[in-house]
Order: structure tokens, then C-alpha cells, then sequence
């Protein structure tokens, strides 16, 4: 959105200041200054080279250019470098940094302006900027605040929809599913449907599940063509859910729990046994045969149909950039 769009040049931070200055307080894991600044080892990135910001080629005021597994290459200044060149925009995206990141933009000479950018169901009383975007769904706002509601964009040459009848594959994409206490009761339902349906293949992509993490949009596109169903019964629900999104994108319904999303964005996507299999308070053996009545050919290619069809009128990136410019030309 803001480099590719809106013309921009988005860093996040690196080097170890920013913790022990007090302007980074993502403590969400063990060791975290270590996974996520540590210049060498950020999110277990390397680092592959730095520029200049202001004159590619020279050596001062670096921004050291990150690549993840998957290819993707990001920018990152140490907080040095941050105070020697003009900053327009500060984004917090966790509640604990509404704070800090205030701070950075009063003593930053340029002064940027704050955006608190939520991306999860956080409540608004865990705190507030003067500008807010959310791709959560958001309630109760107070009428000073300047706000625009959006869904986070990918790339949908990636994530294109496919509307062919796939084999017997059912997918999970929940991170950590068999790893948090709280996902319990439906890991143990999906290990109990898989038991009861020999013939199909089920797989848990994420990064401590059971079929380990996929590197890369491009393998979870891949997977998600591969899954006749998704299976996505993630307690809690999502702000705003990529995998709810992306699997709308490439035309293959999803397996959920409705009482997850009530409150949530993604349910805009949701309507049972239209583009999706609610599954809530369901047995096992229902479940199972809730998935092969829908896997009837004819059944299964209008819920494909149906979901791709609900995706695109609910999402158009196109369209968001035009308020998003608005938005951004009207910080406060």
C-alpha cells in the first residue's frame, strides 16, 4: 500500500537501541529483541547488504535491506539513522507502542504524524492515535479520531482463484493450532475428523504445527488450489485474517466456526453452505458428513463459485487506494 501505491518508503526498525531506549516493547516471545532487532538475526532474516537512504552507493546513514525465506526483501534503520533523516509517517501496529512511538514523533525534527494501524481485534481501550486504519473491525470509536476502515492488500496475481475440483485435501493454515492451549478443542476435533475420513489427505501448515510452516505467498496459494475445503477453526477469530481473505481469493471455501467471527471482518465472507461449512457445536462423524454432502461436484462448485463471487464485491484494493490517499492527505 505505501510503497507500491501510495509512492512511499516504508522501514521498520533494526539494532538493539530501540529496545534499550525504550521506543520497542513487542515482548509477545521468548527473546524477543533478539528474533526481531538483533542486526543479523531480525525474524530470522539475514541481512544481505545496506544503503544509503539519501544517496544509494555511500556508506552513512545505512538501511540495511532484509530477506526473509520467502525472497521478500524489507527495509530496516537503526534508531540512529532514524533521527538523521525525514520521516513523514510513524505506524504503530501494537498497542505498546501508541506510547513510545508518540515520543518518536515529538522529538523527531521533521515531527511525523502517528497512525495506529490495527491489524488484530484489539480493544480500543488498550489505547488510541490521533489516526487510526483498521483492517479489524472497529466499534465505538470517538468522532475525533480520524479513521478509515481497509483490508490489508495481497497479491491477488498470486492468490488467483481456481475453480477446478480438487482432490481429497483438507488444509489447516492456523499458526501454532496444535501448539496453543486454547486451540485445544478444535485440534482435537480435527485430528478426530481426520481419523473418521482414512481416504482424504489432511495436512496443519504453521510455523509450530504438526506439517511445519510453508516459506513464501506463492507455496500457501499453491496449498490453499490443493484443498478442497480449508480448514480454519481458529479460536478467537481473526482482526483481519489472511487466510480467510486469501482463501476467498483463490475460489476454495472454508471450514469454520461462526461463533469465531461475529465480531469480526472476515464474516462478511461467511454464509453456511454457500461459501463456507459452519461447523459450530457439530460432532465429529456430522462434520464428516456436513464435508461429503458439499463434495458433491455440482455442490462444491457453487460454494467455489460463491466465495470468489462474495470476495470481490466485499474486496477492491483499487478502490481503497483512492481512500486511503484521502486519508493519509488528511493526517492530523
Amino acid at each position: 500500500m505505501f510503497e507500491k501505491r501510495l509512492g512511499g518508503t516504508v522501514f521498520r526498525p533494526i539494532g538493539t537501541e530501540w529496545n534499550s531506549k525504550g521506543f520497542w516493547k513487542a515482548l509477545v516471545c521468548p527473546d524477543p529483541v533478539k528474533i526481531y532487532l538483533e542486526i543479523g538475526t531480525p525474524m530470522h532474516n539475514q541481512v544481505v547488504r545496506y544503503f544509503n537512504v539519501n544517496n544509494p552507493g555511500t556508506s552513512s546513514l545505512p538501511a540495511y535491506l532484509c530477506q526473509d525465506d520467502s525472497g521478500f526483501i524489507n527495509k530496516a534503520i537503526t534508531l540512529d539513522t532514524f533521527f538523521q533523516i525525514p520521516v513523514d509517517i510513524v505506524i504503530a501496529s501494537l498497542p505498546a507502542h501508541i506510547e513510545p512511538f508518540t515520543h518518536l514523533c515529538k522529538i523527531h525534527p521533521n515531527k511525523p504524524k502517528l497512525i495506529y494501524q490495527i491489524g488484530n481485534a484489539w480493544p480500543i481501550e488498550a489505547g488510541l492515535a490521533p489516526n487510526v486504519m483498521a483492517s479489524a473491525l472497529i466499534n465505538d470509536l470517538p468522532n475525533h479520531i480520524h479513521f478509515i476502515s481497509y483490508h490489508q492488500e495481497f497479491d491477488i496475481s498470486i492468490f488467483y482463484p481456481d475453480f477446478s475440483y480438487p482432490g481429497q485435501n483438507i488444509y489447516s493454515f492456523v499458526n501454532c493450532f496444535n501448539a496453543i492451549e486454547a486451540y485445544d478443542p478444535d485440534w482435537q476435533l480435527f485430528e478426530s475428523v481426520e481419523k473418521l475420513m482414512p481416504d482424504w489427505n489432511f495436512k496443519s501448515y504453521g510455523g509450530l504445527c504438526r506439517d511445519n510452516r510453508l516459506d513464501g505467498f506463492g507455496k500457501v496459494a499453491k496449498r490453499m488450489r490443493e484443498s478442497r475445503f480449508i480448514w480454519h477453526t481458529k479460536y478467537g477469530g481473526d482482526g483481519y485474517g489472511h487466510v480467510v481473505y486469501n482463501s476467498a481469493a483463490v475460489a476454495r471455501p472454508m471450514i469454520v466456526k461462526m461463533e469465531y467471527y461475529q465480531d469480526k471482518l472476515g464474516r462478511e465472507l461467511m454464509i453456511d453452505g454457500e461459501t463456507c461449512l459452519a461447523i459450530d457445536g457439530l460432532s465429529p462423524q456430522e462434520v464428516v458428513n456436513k464435508i461429503l454432502y458439499y463434495s458433491d461436484e455440482k455442490r462444491y462448485a457453487t460454494l467455489c463459485k460463491n466465495v470468489y463471487k462474495i470476495f470481490k464485491e466485499k474486496v477492491d484494493f483499487d478502490k481503497e487506494e483512492n481512500a486511503m490517499q484521502s486519508f493519509i492527505n488528511g493526517l492530523i
